[in-house]
């Protein structure tokens, strides 16, 4: 029954009305701080388009957590349960741009592109949507790029979680307990488009993106992945 009503358009309205009425109350129940909250105001305050980054584990509660005035824009699959995603990160003011990172990959950068080069805020998860885990694929070094731009890594992270048993261990916090929420160092777009140059971006996303996740995990005194229960 729930395969057939999420095909349909009223449907899928009921389904991420739903979704992203738990989400609100689970994550609102949450006590929440920024960490070195200066850093992510200077950012905003006078940027000219940036690629924000976090792993897929993490996807949870960035659409909770991040300024709702600084909109985000997602590239969200046409398929089925893409667009019940993206009917759901809607209700929290998150964009949508339809494509796919597997199919159609350049078309989807070229949209991407356009959000950047009017000052917005694309967002990716470099290691979604079916890993591995924590691995950067290629589209967000290339999108930089392309544009121009930096990317942002960031990392939120709790002190009680539960973790699916999905590829990427996806993070779900436990109500009331903290959390904190963790900006990264910007990284500049690669030099050149040339392999070599594209791939040492690549490895710094990858490092980057781990040492923001593990800030935030030491933080709130999250134990490493392989021993999170």
């Amino acid at each position: 029954m729930l395969k057939q009503l999420k095909r349909t358009r009223a449907g899928m309205f009921i389904i991420s009305w739903i979704a992203a009425l738990v989400i609100a109350l689970l994550l609102a129940s949450v006590r929440w701080r920024r960490h070195q909250p200066e850093k992510l105001d200077a950012i905003l305050a006078d940027h000219k388009g940036f690629i924000l980054v976090f792993w897929h584990e993490r996807l949870l509660s960035m659409v909770f957590l991040w300024p709702r005035k600084h909109r985000l824009t997602a590239l969200q699959s046409t398929h089925v349960d893409g667009r019940i995603i993206a009917h759901t990160v809607n209700h929290f003011g998150v964009n949508t741009v339809w494509g796919s990172s597997n199919r159609g990959a350049a078309s989807g950068l070229r949209k991407m592109k356009r959000i950047l080069d009017e000052g917005g805020i694309p967002t990716i998860t470099p290691d979604g949507p079916r890993g591995p885990a924590r691995k950067t694929a290629m589209g967000p070094v290339a999108l930089a790029h392309l544009a121009g731009k930096p990317i942002l890594p960031v990392a939120w992270s709790v002190e009680r979680c539960w973790r699916a048993g999905s590829w990427d261990r996806l993070m779900i916090p436990k109500p009331f307990t903290r959390g904190v929420f963790v900006v990264g160092d910007a990284i500049a777009p690669p030099a050149s488009g040339g392999r070599g140059d594209l791939e040492d971006a690549r490895l710094a996303l990858d490092a980057a993106l781990d040492t923001v996740t593990a800030e935030a995990d030491a933080l709130t005194g999250q134990p490493p992945l392989d021993s999170a229960s």
